[in-house]
C-alpha cells in the first residue's frame, strides 16, 4: 500500500480490465448499487489491447529500458524526479481537484502491522523517495465523490522495487480486510500480478491489480469501490488507488485510474528511459 489512505500499471483502460476480468471478483455495477463492488462481468474480459476514451486501440508501448546515467542516485534526485512525474487533478480528467493534504510526507512510508492496519514509519534504506498525491472529484450530477492517490516510488535497485511489488501481491492475502485511517478500510480485497507479456501487460515489468470494497462514512455509509492498480519500470514503481464513486461504473473509473497511470508510465519513460 501507499501512504495511509493509498495503497502503494501499464495504465492502458484495456489492458486493467483485461487484467480485471482474471480476478476473482470480476468489474462491473455502480458503486453502492446492484452490481456493487466485486460483482462479475463477461464484459471485463476480452482485448487486452490499449483501449482510449474515444474507443479507439492505441498501439502497444515498447518495454521499458532505463538509461543508468539518468537514475536518480540521491535522496534529492529523486524526490525531484517524483515531484515532475507523480501524477495530480489534471492526470486524471476534468473535474478532479486537489484534496488537502495534497501530498505525503516524502520522508515517511507506509507499513502493513500483523494486525491488518497501515501505520507511517520512516523510509527503509533501500527506498530513495516515495510521494503520494491526493486528488478528488467532488460529487454532482447525482453521483459520490471520488477520491484518488498517486503514489511513485524511486528504489536503489530493480531487485528492491521488484520486492515492493511481491510483498504488495502478499499483503493482499495475508490481510484481505486492511484499515487505511480511523475511518476507513478496505475489504475483501482480490489481486493478480501480471510479469510482461501476461494478461494485457505489454510495456511494463510487472503489474498488479487489486479490487474490493471500500468503506468510508464521510462518503457513503455501504460498500464503495476500491481499485489499485500498479507497475513498475525498472526501480520505479507507479500506483494509482481510485475510492469511492457511488453510483459510477467501475468500468468508468478503470478508465480514470488507466489514464492516470499512463500519464505517470509516460514521464518516467521521458525522464529515465534509454535512447532506442
Amino acid at each position: 500500500m501507499g501512504n495511509a489512505g493509498t495503497r502503494r500499471h501499464g495504465g492502458r483502460a484495456g489492458a486493467a480490465l483485461a487484467v480485471c476480468g482474471v480476478l476473482l471478483a470480476g468489474c462491473s455495477g455502480s458503486g453502492g448499487g446492484s452490481g456493487g463492488p466485486g460483482t462479475a462481468s463477461p464484459s471485463a474480459s476480452g482485448s487486452a489491447s490499449a483501449r482510449v476514451d474515444d474507443g479507439s486501440t492505441a498501439a502497444a508501448t515498447p518495454r521499458f529500458t532505463a538509461d543508468p546515467a539518468k537514475l536518480p542516485r540521491t535522496r534529492s534526485a529523486a524526490l525531484e524526479l517524483l515531484r515532475a512525474v507523480t501524477a495530480g487533478p489534471d492526470s486524471y480528467g476534468p473535474g478532479y481537484l486537489r484534496r488537502s493534504p495534497f501530498e505525503s510526507d516524502p520522508a515517511d512510508w507506509p507499513v502493513l502491522g500483523t494486525d491488518c492496519v497501515w501505520q507511517q514509519q520512516p523510509l527503509p534504506g533501500d527506498v530513495l523517495a516515495s510521494l503520494t498525491r491526493y486528488s478528488r472529484l467532488p460529487a454532482g450530477g447525482g453521483k459520490g465523490e471520488v477520491h484518488t492517490a498517486a503514489t511513485v516510488t524511486v528504489h536503489r535497485t530493480t531487485a528492491q522495487a521488484d520486492q515492493e511489488i511481491a510483498e504488495t501481491l502478499e499483503e493482499a492475502l495475508r490481510c484481505p480486510d486492511q484499515q487505511l485511517r480511523a475511518t476507513e478500510r478496505i475489504a475483501g480485497l482480490n489481486s493478480v500480478g501480471s510479469g510482461y507479456g501476461t494478461n494485457g501487460n505489454t510495456s511494463a515489468d510487472d503489474v498488479l491489480e487489486e479490487i474490493g470494497a471500500y468503506y468510508n462514512s464521510a462518503l457513503d455509509k455501504g460498500p464503495l469501490f476500491y481499485l489499485w492498480d500498479q507497475v513498475r519500470l525498472g526501480p520505479v514503481t507507479i500506483a494509482v488507488a481510485v475510492q469511492g464513486g457511488k453510483g459510477f461504473r467501475q468500468e468508468d473509473l478503470l478508465i480514470v485510474q488507466a489514464r492516470a497511470v499512463a500519464d505517470m508510465e509516460t514521464r518516467v519513460r521521458n525522464q529515465l528511459g534509454a535512447k532506442k
